[in-house]
């Protein structure tokens, strides 16, 4: 059970203990040992800030917040309902639930489910004399005997789930599937009895039969006794595992909707988490199972990540997870093993959707390749999209990955694998011109991978050939034409659609259109096109990104000697128009952003600059993260998404500086930061077809992402708020999924009473005190060290007003002093040791 309001996290076991959690730290706060056995049942009422326990030993326990017993009842107690003449049989309890909607508490035994409301006199203060628990009755199936029993035996009832509109679902070791709803009654509700002259007329328990209707029974569920059951709210369904080794997945009124087989043991544990939409399961094995409950697909390898080392791999195989639980306040899933471990995973929203593995060496590049549904003739769709994403990386393998689920577009299967470079693939793009992907690297060459699909006609792959060293970029230039740069000094442009002309054989060699030899001072890094302004720019080595004119041709030049630029004979070239100057170190990256229209370089100088079109620098941000691996643009928003040495990928709002206090026109507002890989990010891609990040690292794994989505929140609350979220990342921008605390959620404010003009000021003013002394300004920095609270700097006014009287000569009368209290006392002196008071005090 989880406490929200103090973020504790309640446990039982076998040892009859219940020990209470710190979540945030997992210290032990608290150890409750009432329970005689077993404690097989736990649940906190936020309402009324109680906890509930059951045990094998029968026993019905009400805790308060802090530990403390209010209450405790036996299972088979007397019956409100029925008075003395019924008493359920007693003996053990196996599971409880709280009902938030009717206030009332729900519990199993062998067969037998007991309704308990928990009355109160007010909202923080236990009626006196009286038994908080009170027992309302025994529901009742439709003959009239216990809910749960098999062949006249009375099964333990092993789960009961109550959703959000009042239905109560209960399953049991007799394979049976019941659906209450308390919002319906079987019988008509209790007359009121009469109460002597003066008070009003009382309303006796309500009986069995009043308490909730049996909607609907399903007997046989499973092939053995139903071990776990669970919830999935957003699909209104029930979710029960059985010692048959099976998953079913039942509608509300208790029909049948899919079932999962395969297993090798009972289904000990089940778990839907609502943050990820996915269930966790577990059947005595060393990691739970993640499936998608639409599908029943498995999806665990998307959302754990693989063993780090041998050594974690033989410390996760000596335990077995036995129980599930999911803490719907925090998203967090809680696993119990054999081993007396708790494991807590804790959801990180900005956390990878999905995290996909094939790869044996660092990636590098990626691309996609997006298809949309055809349209018939009255122009609706007719099929579906298609998508298509390709890795590449020191591993020289192009892997292919499609979309593994209709329904979760973060999630992806690996189907093909495609070898032909002779070193790391560097970059990778998608020319759907000629429906083929291009990927480069440090084999100098070029390669042509033709679409893969069921409609794709067979081709075969081509290559390109020119370069002398080290392919760097890539970038489309038109719809057909490839812009290429090397470590050669050279800048290329190729016709994609004439390599796949009618019989090009696989292999053959294909000549390059235009040529630029010494395009630059040193290694070439990267290339982009603009078809706003028409301009191809180029970043290099030297500090200096090239802009250069595609609509302007210049001839064939002479070789210079001194290494000037020049165009090969027999080809055409382009014409510089331009230089982009201001970084102190290499320029590894250059893109153009369509939204905003402008140009953004990162650099080795842990830079990212921007630049307008007339190539004037408008802004400058320094990431943190150790230096700049990956830069990419959101396409949707024109965001600037920045891949570090910290493994952390940052995406941040570029927008006009209206304060004044930067040198930049444009300013870069951290918005988001996710966090999850192990080692540098070295590639990132934005997918706005499927609103997805997805990014490649050098730690051999490729993430799937939740695209950034600003916020929408109007007024300047909202504005507010989003720059109170800013502050928070800037601030804590290390990539890790930090929690606030209790304090910075509810931070302390100063009272009333103590504010200027307040009561205690009014009443000073009243009693005819001295006038307070101004203090001068090198006493008030004097004042702003020793104490910055509101009492703090009262006491210290205070204790000036009397240095001045004691100072004053004697021939002034001396003013009359009141008597201080012992606790006036103590603070007066704490102000005079410099020390700040605690919020205690302020209190």
């Amino acid at each position: 059970a989880y406490n929200p309001y103090a973020r504790h996290i309640f446990t039982g076991g076998q040892d009859s203990l219940i020990k209470c959690w710190q979540s945030e730290s997992g210290e032990l706060v608290r150890s409750l040992s009432e329970h005689a056995g077993w404690v097989t049942g736990l649940a906190f009422a936020n309402e009324i800030r109680s906890l509930f326990s059951c045990g094998i030993d029968g026993q019905l326990i009400a805790w308060s917040a802090k530990g403390d017993v209010v209450d405790t009842q036996r299972a088979g107690g007397k019956d409100a309902s029925a008075g003395e003449a019924r008493r359920s049989q007693s003996g053990p309890l196996h599971c409880l639930a709280w009902d938030s909607r009717r206030q009332r508490l729900l519990v199993g035994g062998n067969g037998s489910i007991w309704v308990y409301a928990f009355s109160t006199s007010d909202g923080s203060e236990y009626s006196g004399g009286k038994r908080s628990l009170q027992l309302l009755g025994e529901l009742r199936d439709e003959r009239g005997r216990a809910p749960h029993s098999s062949r006249g035996m009375a099964e333990p009832v092993r789960g009961i789930v109550i959703d959000e509109m009042g239905k109560v679902f209960t399953v049991g070791y007799d394979r049976a599937l019941r659906v209450w709803d308390s919002a319906r009654t079987e019988g008509p509700p209790a007359a009121a009895v009469d109460e002597p002259r003066g008070k009003p007329a009382r309303r006796p328990p309500p009986s069995a039969e009043s308490l909730m209707a049996n909607l609907y029974s399903s007997t046989g569920c499973h092939d053995g006794a139903i071990s776990a059951v669970t919830s999935d709210p957003d699909n209104n369904w029930l979710i029960t595992g059985g010692f048959d080794r099976t998953i079913r997945v039942w509608s509300g009124d208790a029909k049948r909707v899919s079932e999962l087989h395969g297993f090798g043991d009972t289904l000990t544990g089940l778990a839907y988490v609502p943050a990820t939409r996915a269930l966790w399961a577990s059947a005595n094995s060393p990691q739970p199972f993640i499936y998608d409950p639409r599908t029943l697909s498995d999806v665990t390898k998307y959302h754990l990540p693989e063993a780090a080392s041998p050594a974690q791999l033989e410390r996760t195989a000596m335990h077995r997870i036995q129980r599930l639980f999911t803490l719907w306040d925090t998203g967090e899933v809680l696993a119990s093993t054999n081993t007396r471990q708790l494991l807590i995973w804790r959801f990180n929203p900005h956390g990878a959707a999905s995290i996909l593995h094939a790869h044996t060496d660092w990636v590098e590049a990626l691309a996609y390749a997006h298809k949309p549904a055809e349209r018939g003739e009255h122009g609706d769709e007719v099929g579906q999209d298609s998508l298509e994403l390709i890795s590449a990386g020191s591993d020289a393998v192009i892997r292919r990955w499609e979309p593994a689920s209709r329904h979760n577009p973060a999630l992806f299967d690996h189907t093909t694998s495609d070898a032909g470079h002779d070193g790391a693939v560097l970059c990778a793009l998608y020319c759907g011109a000629v429906e083929c992907f291009v990927t480069c690297g440090d084999d100098s060459t070029i390669r042509l991978w033709p679409e893969a699909g069921p409609t794709a006609a067979p081709r075969q792959p081509q290559v390109l050939t020119e370069h002398t060293d080290r392919v760097t970029g890539l970038a489309l230039v038109g719809a057909s034409t490839l812009a290429s740069v090397s470590w050669d000094l050279t800048l290329r442009l190729w016709q994609l659609d004439a390599a796949f002309d009618t019989g090009a054989a696989a292999g053959a060699t294909h000549a390059s259109t235009h040529v630029i030899q010494n395009a630059h001072d040193d290694y070439i890094l990267s290339v982009a096109f603009s078809p706003e302004l028409g301009q191809i720019a180029s970043s290099s080595a030297d500090q200096g990104v090239k802009l250069w004119d595609v609509r302007c041709d210049t001839d064939s030049s002479p070789v210079d000697a001194d290494g000037e630029m020049f165009v090969p004979e027999g080809k055409r070239g382009k014409r510089c128009c331009g230089v982009l100057l201001g970084h102190t170190s290499d320029v590894s990256c250059v893109k153009w952003s369509e939204p905003l229209a402008l140009w953004v370089t990162s650099s080795e100088d842990r830079t990212v600059r921007l630049w307008n079109r007339g190539g004037v620098q408008v802004g400058e941000y320094r990431p943190p993260g150790d230096g700049i691996t990956a830069l990419a643009l959101d396409r949707c928003h024109g965001c600037v998404i920045v891949g570090t040495m910290d493994a952390a990928v940052r995406i941040y709002a570029v927008a006009p500086d209206l304060s004044g206090e930067s040198l930049w026109p444009f300013e870069l507002k951290l918005v988001q930061t996710n966090s999850g890989h192990a080692d540098a990010v070295r590639c990132v891609l934005h997918v706005p077809e499927r609103q997805l990040y997805v990014t490649a690292s050098w730690d051999r794994s490729i993430r799937v992402w939740r695209a950034y989505s600003p916020r929408t929140g109007n007024g300047a609350e909202g504005a507010d708020a989003a720059d109170l979220g800013d502050a928070q990342a800037e601030e804590h921008d290390d990539g890790s999924d930090r929690q606030q605390t209790y304090a910075e959620l509810h931070p302390l404010t100063e009272p009333k009473w103590l504010r200027k003009g307040g009561a205690l000021e009014r009443r000073r003013g009243e009693g005819g005190l001295r006038a307070r002394r101004k203090i001068k300004p090198a006493e008030m920095d004097d004042a702003t060290s020793k104490a910055s609270s509101a009492l703090g700097l009262k006491l210290l006014e205070l204790e000036t007003r009397l240095k001045a009287t004691f100072t004053e000569p004697a021939a002034k009368p001396a003013p009359v002093r009141r008597a201080r209290t012992s606790g006036e006392a103590g603070s007066m002196r704490r102000a005079a040791s410099g020390r700040e008071p605690s919020s205690r005090s302020v209190l």
